[in-house]
């Protein structure tokens, strides 16, 4: 223990005499700070005239007190000259994007106005289709309404101060877009009426009933009798072609007669749905007999000259109930 108390004891001296050294050496350099700061130096203007000579002193504290201030305006000069130069060129980068953006909207407006041009032409196509098809009310299906609160300053709310806002490019893409989801609602009973329109074309009596051919020699309607020459209502039309040429089912349908039929001869008749039927009469065969389901282009037979004929050709009937309809308004000449 006692060893430690002494080195404890020699090491507080130590110390001790070494802060004491600081101090001094602290004071006395504060002193001769002082003293150096205080020593004046004499400035003298001699003019080359013989006027009087002008002079004065000035303290060092004073010279280097002005030196730190000059230092300082010449380091706040050149950093702000740099700062302005990085924001001039901020602003220039700026007012180019701007410039950019400005001929940009200028594009979108016109391909706005481009597409606006199209979608009117699109509603006008739609509104020609929907009268082709013979639909009503063709003028409204674009029609609009409902309730509304009108506002004035829209420019102000929507952000755009300036003249060249895009208040009614905006307007004109809602409108667009309102448009083409109609316009798709539209299309969608267009799909659907078309696929029933083709359901109904399929069931309905319009295919050529010969196969590979044939001419009519005689048409639907009033004519003279080719046996007695006296004007006579002709309840279908005659078609000549080959000796033997296969005859088939202008649709669907269900045979209710087949067999011989008076002056028709040989004949078939074929109940279609929607209440068409269909009569092919001086047939030289029959290969559908009453009560069969044949399908739309089926043979059913052979073209002949069997009952009141002058020769070979198919006198082919379209009723609608019991009313005889001239065939060709549903016949297509697709042989």
């Amino acid at each position: 223990m006692s060893d430690y108390k002494k080195l404890e004891k020699r090491f507080f001296s130590y110390l001790k005499t070494h802060l004491l050294f600081l101090k001094r050496w602290i004071v006395y350099s504060y002193v001769r700070f002082i003293q150096k700061g205080k020593a004046k130096l004499t400035v003298m203007l001699i003019p080359h005239s013989e006027k009087k000579i002008f002079n004065f002193q000035i303290s060092l504290f004073t010279i280097t007190f002005l030196t730190m201030v000059l230092a300082g305006i010449i380091v706040t000069f050149f950093i702000s000259t740099s700062r302005y130069t990085l924001t001039k060129k901020e602003i220039e980068g700026l007012q180019s994007a701007q410039q950019g953006s400005i001929n940009s909207m200028k594009i979108f407006k016109i391909e706005i106005s481009s597409l606006n041009d199209s979608v009117l032409e699109y509603k006008n196509n739609i509104k020609d289709i929907i009268n082709l098809l013979g639909a009503s009310q063709s003028e409204n299906i674009f029609g609009l309404g409902g309730p509304e609160t009108e506002i004035k300053n829209i420019t102000e709310i929507m952000g755009f101060n300036t003249k060249d806002d895009y208040t009614s490019e905006l307007e004109t893409i809602k409108r667009i877009n309102a448009d083409i989801t109609t316009s798709s609602k539209v299309l969608q009973n267009f799909i659907k009426f078309l696929a029933a329109r083709e359901e109904i074309i399929k069931k309905i009596p319009n295919n050529w009933p010969i196969i590979g051919g044939g001419f009519i020699t005689s048409p639907f309607g009033m004519r003279r009798s080719p046996f007695t020459g006296n004007w006579a209502m002709h309840q279908g039309v005659d078609i000549s072609w080959w000796p033997g040429a296969p005859v088939r089912a202008s649709a669907d349908g269900q045979v209710v007669f087949s067999g011989m039929k008076g002056g028709y001869g040989r004949t078939i008749q074929i109940q279609h749905e929607y209440g068409f039927q269909t009569l092919y009469a001086h047939l030289s065969s029959i290969s559908a007999y009453e009560g069969k389901q044949v399908k739309k282009g089926e043979i059913i037979g052979f073209l002949g000259r069997t009952g009141r004929s002058t020769g070979f050709h198919l006198h082919y009937e379209v009723r609608i109930g019991t009313k005889a309809v001239d065939p060709m308004i549903f016949m297509t000449t697709e042989f």
